[in-house]
């Protein structure tokens, strides 16, 4: 069994000062049920919470959109909607799509990375926590995880219809029923939802001049069982997700301003359908200490993606499925010496590929791959609460990973495939340990491993050979320190990540393989305040620097930054309400900095850094009725957001440019 090696660092401490305001009940928390408030875990760590009014305020209505409102995110896609660039805190997918660097769960089942983009339905808050969380949530993620909770019905009748239009014939429509089907026993929920952002990319070859964009239509039904006066509860969530877009549109690299694709004349438009269905069974019981949780979840998805590429037309059906098992038990309520949290995992995934490229009408190469994967695991965390003052907190997760794989491709008339399996163990652990130096102020020093599974390219490459790669592992240290009192809420950190047998595409496009190339360190300062200066108007800003680099022993990347990893960024924003005879009026205005950062491992592709400006003005017309105008990227900065090397010649995708719109919301109870 491997076990890693902790890296020594020596980290310079962090300094809050701390201000004196009226107090505040509400106390910044993590939220959801994975642990007690009281626990380590929720308070020696880096993390975020936002709500729903937060969410609509900030204009997120798909997680490609958190980058708003999630300091120190970074979250796009490599092509098309179905391939994530995440990163954080100088941890990055770094082209590797198939497992991004931070897993986004909804209500605590994790979604196929080929689903981590898309759009949100019926959102309570979205938390996410920064570094490793291995001992926490059953799937390991190396720089963090995001964490959709969604609104659970119960015995308050709720339900409201939205509606808005947007620049480039774009709109969206939604309307949701939640409340008692039988009071006092059996609660539903039921959602609906068309997004459509339209893009303004133009194919010379065909007149299309709306590429670029997504449609998306999506359907939730949730039933929860929840009798009064009992113990226990069960819940079933049913989704349907289907999606077409229109991506993987490409300008040449320096001409970021263009609109006119760089494509082969007579070359279609690309085409991509995406549909995902979600099913989750869960059930709960609370005892005096204890709440025991299960979670049965399983995923299907099937796209067909369509593109050209140079002179071929490639075409690339695949097939997902997921299950997931998890059964945990925490500790709950307060007064005890020790919080525990205790959980055992599984996860199966079953990927099924299909690709074929074509040339003028002719087939030119055909593969088919079958890659399944599965991690068992158990994992534990707790925190001794040593005095009133002092908390130390410690876990440790134990997990089994296996893949196989088969292909077969036909080439150039030649017919070549390749079998093989894996499987590995890890055993990972994390420490933290926190002071309150008053009842305000809490410092906390955190060091926690995560780690990326062995696997195999989903994708073969034209005669390679199923050759596994091995496991990507990291270790990452941080001092931090969190404080809030009356209006202000404030958190700051300074934190090194090391990561080893770093998992990174090499080769020509088309002919990529996925391989170890190395070690990586990332270190940083990230800080984040939240400050009501006075009633009913609030002031956000936060700001991160992060230096992300490839170690000596990197072969192919020696001394280069890590892709994906912009150099800093920052953001502010201002939230008001203003009272007026005719309802109140909710201005807010943002400004967002993302610092200059790399396309590839090589850093021949650069973005350099750039500014957009958001507006909102919402008037709450009745107690039922709000109306709200905005304008996204009000001066219209044009930048790169993916950028590859074909040859000697580069290429970009590029933002959609100022986005005008309006949109209106009427509560219906």
């Amino acid at each position: 069994m491997k076990i890693m090696r902790l890296y020594p660092l020596a980290l310079t401490g962090v300094f809050l000062s701390s201000c004196a305001f009226a107090a505040q009940e509400d106390t910044l928390v993590v939220t959801a049920s994975k642990q007690s408030p009281y626990s380590a875990s929720a308070n020696n760590v880096s993390s975020t919470v936002v709500t729903a009014p937060e969410l609509k305020d900030a204009g997120v209505t798909s997680t490609d959109k958190l980058t708003r409102v999630m300091p120190g995110l970074n979250l796009g896609n490599n092509g098309s909607l179905l391939f994530p660039s995440i990163s954080l805190r100088g941890v990055s997918s770094a082209q590797d799509f198939y497992s991004p660097a931070v897993t986004v769960y909804i209500d605590g089942v994790p979604q196929l990375a080929t689903n981590t983009v898309q759009a949100l339905s019926d959102v309570e808050s979205i938390e996410m926590l920064r570094g490793p969380q291995g001992t926490l949530y059953g799937k390991s993620a190396q720089g963090g995880i995001i964490n959709i909770v969604t609104q659970q019905p119960d015995s308050t009748p709720r339900g409201y219809v939205e509606g808005g239009v947007a620049s480039r014939d774009g709109y969206h429509g939604k309307i949701n029923l939640s409340g008692p089907i039988q009071d006092g026993l059996l609660y539903g929920s039921v959602t609906l939802l068309r997004q459509v952002d339209s893009g303004a990319m133009t194919n010379p070859a065909t007149g299309s001049d709306n590429l670029g964009g997504t449609k998306s239509s999506v359907g939730n039904l949730r039933l929860r069982l929840a009798p009064d006066d009992q113990p226990w509860e069960t819940s079933l969530a049913l989704t349907e997700d289907c999606t077409r877009a229109t991506q993987d549109t490409y300008l040449p690299f320096g001409d970021a301003k263009n609109r006119t694709l760089e494509i082969a004349a007579g070359s279609p438009d690309p085409t991509l359908r995406r549909c995902t269905h979600s099913q989750s069974l869960s059930g709960k019981y609370t005892t005096d200490n204890w709440i025991f949780s299960l979670i049965g979840a399983w995923q299907q998805q099937n796209y067909d993606r369509t593109f050209p590429n140079g002179t071929l037309i490639a075409d690339m059906p695949e097939r997902w499925n997921q299950d997931v098992q998890e059964l945990r038990a925490a500790t709950h309520g307060a007064g005890r010496e020790v919080d525990m949290v205790f959980g055992l995992y599984r996860q199966n995934t079953r990927e099924k590929l299909d690709l074929a490229y074509s040339m003028a009408g002719s087939p030119f190469m055909k593969s088919n791959a079958n890659t399944s994967s599965e991690t068992l695991a158990a994992y534990s965390d707790l925190t001794w609460h040593l005095t009133d003052r002092i908390d130390l907190g410690g876990g440790l997760r134990v997990s089994h990973d296996k893949a196989e794989t088969r292909y077969h491709q036909q080439f150039s008339g030649v017919n070549v495939g390749d079998s093989n399996s894996v499987d590995d163990d890890q055993v990972l652990g994390q420490l933290s340990a926190s002071y309150l130096l008053n009842t305000d102020w809490r410092v906390y020093t955190r060091v926690a491993q995560g780690y990326k599974p062995t696997g195999f390219n989903y994708s073969p490459a034209a005669g390679t050979q199923a050759i596994p790669y091995s496991a990507e592992k990291s270790i990452n240290y941080e001092i931090g320190s969190r404080y809030q009192s009356g209006d202000v809420q404030l958190q700051g950190a300074v934190f090194h990540t090391h990561t080893r047998d770093m998992q990174l595409y090499s080769g020509p496009v088309g002919m990529q393989t996925l391989s170890n190339a190395g070690s990586a360190d990332a270190s940083g300062v990230e800080m984040m305040l939240k400050w009501q200066f006075v009633p009913n108007w609030s002031w956000d800003v936060n700001g991160t620097y992060v230096r992300s680099e490839f170690s000596g022993d990197s072969e192919s990347y020696q001394d280069k930054r890590v892709p994906f990893v912009p150099r800093y960024g920052a953001g502010t924003s201002l939230n008001g309400l203003i009272d007026t005879s005719f309802g109140a009026l909710m201005p807010r205005l943002a400004f967002n900095v993302v610092g200059p950062h790399y396309f590839d491992g090589d850093n021949a592709l650069r973005q350099g850094t750039y500014t957009t400006t958001d507006l909102r003005l919402s008037w709450q017309a009745t107690d039922r009725v709000n109306i709200a105008g905005y304008v996204d990227n009000v001066f219209d900065r044009r930048y790169r957001t993916f950028g590859f090397m074909s040859g000697t010649a580069g290429y970009a995708q590029v933002n959609e440019g100022r986005t005008v719109g309006v949109d209106v919301r009427v509560d219906l109870f």
